[in-house]
């Protein structure tokens, strides 16, 4: 059901993601993800989420010079800089040269497997699949 779906996805998801014009930009915008994804997918990226993370939603992690580390979502990086959406929701830009680490890390998508219950999981995929943008 498309409704308890849509409950159980604003008490779980709506920390990291948005649809519309509610959530958070942390995550990946799921307004449309029922056009881009397909059931079996959607699924998926509820049980195990690292499986199959579009190269744009992948999780950045910087590590200063300092020892501070930051996590995001990478939005751009040249020759001299990387530029991060942080999990506050804030723009962040670091000079390399000012960086000890830097790369992909594991997406911080929990897994629904467990915590969820088999209807809960049909009835968010449901939700999810309505979804077609506006």
């Amino acid at each position: 059901d498309p409704q308890r779906g849509r409950g159980v996805f604003e008490k779980s998801c709506t920390s990291c993601h948005r649809v519309g014009a509610s959530g958070s930009r942390v995550g990946p915008d799921l307004t449309d993800v029922g056009a881009r994804r397909n059931a079996v997918g959607l699924e998926r990226a509820l049980l195990d989420p690292g499986a199959d993370v579009a190269p744009p939603n992948r999780t950045y992690r910087v590590v200063t010079k300092d020892g501070t580390p930051v996590t995001g979502r990478l939005l751009g990086h040249d020759t001299f800089s990387v530029q991060l959406l942080d999990s506050k929701e804030q723009l962040r830009s670091f000079a390399k040269g000012e960086l000890r680490e830097m790369g992909f890390v594991a997406s911080p998508m929990p897994s629904y497997r467990g915590t969820l219950s088999p209807q809960e999981i049909a009835d968010m995929v449901s939700y999810l699949s309505s979804l077609r943008g506006r």
